[in-house]
């Protein structure tokens, strides 16, 4: 056994107490501190939360939401994100993120941005919003917080951190914090215009609608996008096709007189312009006028239309001046130039005079005009033959596409109803072949003829118009010339015209110096023509108004002129042939209403028309001294008209027409003997009042020995309803071949110009009792059918 000394033992009895004393301390301050924390913590829970008031964000500095955000932030959004989260992180409070939005609708979730897949109510679009505008929101389980842009996103987070959770520097105790339910702050950019109506229906939900292909339209499209976004805060789409209401972008054929119009059509909204080439310019003018303004306001497209005057310009535009002296030309070709890019009809100054003087080159016109109320004075005094001048018209209207040769059609014939090939649209056909020589003239002008030839109308399947049939046989063909016809039409208005005549040597060098007209589907109404200074000499004119090449010609309600007749300065006895119209290979040409300065029975004026190669010609209310087709025309028509002392003086083929017609002469019909005397087909006079002399011959004619190029006919049915004579009781039908030409002459087989007689005659309304006979020379015509009715 270990000894312990008395000392030893009271150190280890001290030391013992010592160490109970201080273990008893101890575990008394470790049972207080325990019984102190418990009562802490039953003074600091937090009062439970009323979740139908508020939606928690943490509880217990814990996490209660998700955070949904973009996976891609820019500097400014990210900047913004980072200082909200880390607010938390430096609390120890980390929340779970995601990049798309959960489909649980009880799943609590901040929905930061708009690249995260949001839907229906949680959707914002940040067009809505404008680039300044955010929008802070609670929506069941769901905090939106949006920007109209990334900035205003990271305005729109900071602001929810700072005024919403109450974040700021000077606060860090988070770890209870809770959003209202109710919360609502939408902030949107300030617009100038606040609001856009139509029919008082305001644009949220419209589209913007147009041929999104069409360069220009798209151009306008864009424009008003922008521009509805920019200064109203509207963003509509654009589309090439949408549901109504929607604001509708169209060029179109007509838009009002102005050309541009805006209107509301029902819900929608209509924007359109008849001037494709003007439609940028002006749409500029209209988003000007109506959107870019600073001027806080409200705009409703109601009924009323909205126009801008695009549709016309003046020759005083482009320098005109208009005093009968100035030279003009040039500015007035200008004009037409502008308006052939843009559509727009070109409008004389009322109360010009135009001086035109001498000019190499034509003046093209290919939109509506109107003259009305002007003067053009044309002077050709000092054009002298030799000046290349006097070989191009004034004006010329012309068609929007230019004539181009066909190589693949080799052959036709006579009556064929489809030439064989497709065109892009309606197309008049000029063919020609070589080898046959044809309207091989005879007499004081006598020539060889000319190539056989013919227009033709085609549609686009190159079917022939019944009311152009191919006449002649065409084993090969030299040249195929098409000239569309699908052009719009337009119209030529007014206009008061002054030839100031050339006083050239009186010989065939023709002038022209008028007005050419090679477009289709033109209508010429109330032009006047009138001619001075005719002297002593002069030479032909080839026709103030010259046509050649075009189908479906109107001239209404013109006033022209006669020319003076001028004897050929080495013939004393050959007058040459000088013209107001003339009409080349053209097919529906329409004269209505028309009429002539001088008498038309005063034999110092040529007749006032001529014509080669023509289709169906009309002349339908007219006073003119004469009605010709030299080298024929297939059908022809005299309505409701009074013709002079040249006649209506044709050859040709087809139907041949006079009714409610006064003819000055001793026939009805003057069949051109210089051409053969021939017409094959029909003819029907009724209800004419013939001013004769002497006996007429309602059908004249001669026959020579010569060969035309071509069987000459008379016409094979003819028939007589009505006739009235000035003088006398009894008339002729037939030409009245000289009796001592006996029928085995003019039918024979060795003669150059056999000749195919009449079928049949029916006299109709006979009701003054006239004799008739079918000719002087009965033999001739012993086989003719006469029937009286």
């Amino acid at each position: 056994m270990y000894k312990i000394s008395l000392r030893l033992f009271l150190v280890i009895a001290l030391t013992l107490i010592f160490i109970f004393s201080l273990t008893s301390c101890f575990l008394t301050d470790r049972n207080s501190e325990a019984e102190n924390e418990e009562n802490n913590r039953e003074e600091d829970l937090t009062p439970e939360l009323d979740t139908a008031l508020y939606l928690p964000i943490t509880q217990n500095s814990e996490a209660k939401i998700t955070v949904v955000s973009s996976y891609a932030k820019s500097q400014e959004y990210a900047a913004a994100y980072n200082s909200l989260m880390q607010k938390f992180k430096d609390a120890g409070i980390n929340f779970k993120t995601a990049y798309t939005v959960s489909d649980d609708p009880d799943l609590p979730q901040i929905l930061i941005g708009d690249k995260i897949g949001a839907t229906g109510d949680c959707y914002v679009d940040p067009h809505d919003l404008g680039e300044d505008g955010y929008v802070i929101r609670v929506i069941g389980n769901k905090i939106i917080v949006a920007g109209g842009t990334t900035e205003s996103l990271a305005t729109a987070i900071d602001i929810f951190r700072r005024d919403v959770l109450e974040l700021d520097d000077s606060n860090t105790d988070i770890g209870n914090v809770a959003v209202l339910r109710s919360t609502n702050i939408f902030i949107r950019q300030y617009y100038p215009i606040t609001s856009v109506t139509v029919g008082n229906n305001d644009l949220y939900g419209y589209d913007i609608v147009t041929d999104i292909f069409d360069e220009d339209l798209k151009y306008c499209a864009d424009r008003l996008h922008t521009v509805l976004y920019d200064n109203a805060g509207y963003w509509l789409n654009v589309k090439s096709d949408s549901q109504s209401p929607s604001i509708y972008i169209n060029k179109v054929p007509y838009a009002g007189d102005d050309g541009f119009r805006v209107y509301a059509h029902g819900k929608d909204l209509m924007i359109e312009c008849a001037y494709p080439a003007l439609l940028t310019d002006t749409f500029d003018v209209f988003i000007s006028e109506f959107f870019t303004s600073l001027e806080e306001r409200e705009i409703n497209f109601g009924v009323d239309m909205y126009t801008i005057h695009i549709s016309t310009l003046k020759y005083s535009d482009f320098g005109a001046v208009g005093d009968g002296v100035t030279d003009d030309f040039d500015a007035i070709k200008e004009a037409h130039i502008k308006a052939n890019g843009t559509g727009q009809t070109v409008v004389a100054d009322k109360g010009a005079v135009y001086y035109l003087g001498q000019h190499t080159s034509s003046i093209s016109i290919k939109t509506n005009t109107v003259w009305s109320g002007a003067t053009f004075i044309i002077d050709d005094r000092e054009i002298a033959p030799t000046n290349s001048a006097k070989n191009y018209n004034v004006f010329s209207i012309e068609p929007s596409r230019k004539s181009y040769s066909v190589a693949d059609i080799k052959s036709l014939s006579k009556g064929q109803t489809n030439v064989g090939r497709s065109f892009d649209g309606p197309t008049l056909l000029s063919i020609m072949y070589d080898g046959n020589k044809q309207y091989i003239r005879y007499g004081a002008n006598q020539d060889n003829g000319a190539s056989q030839q013919e227009i033709i109308l085609v549609d686009k399947d190159g079917n022939v118009d019944p009311s152009t049939p191919i006449m002649w046989d065409y084993p090969s063909l030299t040249a195929v010339i098409a000239y569309s016809v699908d052009d719009a039409p337009i119209t030529i208005k007014g206009g008061s015209f002054i030839t100031r005549a050339n006083a050239a040597p009186r010989e065939y060098t023709y002038y022209k110096r008028g007005i050419g007209i090679s477009r289709s589907n033109v209508t010429i109404d109330g032009i006047v023509h009138t001619i001075t200074d005719e002297g002593d000499t002069g030479a032909p004119y080839n026709g103030f108004l010259a046509i050649t090449y075009c189908n479906n010609l109107l001239v209404e309600n013109a006033t022209l002129t006669g020319h003076k007749v001028y004897k050929l300065s080495s013939d004393a006895n050959n007058s040459m042939g000088t013209y107001d119209i003339s009409i080349g290979s053209s097919n529906s040409v329409t004269f209505k209403n028309c009429s002539q300065t001088n008498s038309i029975t005063d034999t110092k004026y040529w007749g006032i028309m001529g014509s080669n190669y023509c289709k169906n010609l009309t002349y339908d209310g007219c006073v003119f001294s004469r009605f010709d087709a030299h080298k024929g025309t297939h059908n022809a028509t005299i309505l409701n008209s009074e013709i002079g002392h040249q006649k209506f003086s044709v050859i040709g083929s087809g139907t041949l027409r006079v009714e409610n017609t006064v003819i000055h002469g001793n026939s009805i019909v003057a069949l051109r003997s210089d051409y053969g005397s021939t017409w094959d087909g029909d003819v029907i006079l009724k209800d004419i009042t013939l001013i004769n002399t002497g006996t007429p011959t309602l059908i004249s004619g001669s026959w020579v020995n010569h060969y035309f190029g071509y069987t000459c006919h008379l016409p094979a049915n003819i028939i007589i309803d009505g006739i009235k004579l000035d003088k006398g009781n009894s008339f002729y039908i037939l030409p009245n071949y000289n009796s001592e030409v006996a029928s085995g002459m003019i039918l024979g087989e060795t003669n150059k110009n056999k000749l195919v007689l009449t079928e049949s005659i029916t006299i109709r309304n006979n009701v003054n009792g006239y004799t008739y006979y079918v000719s002087k020379n009965s033999t001739l015509y012993s086989g003719v059918e006469v029937t009286e009715e």
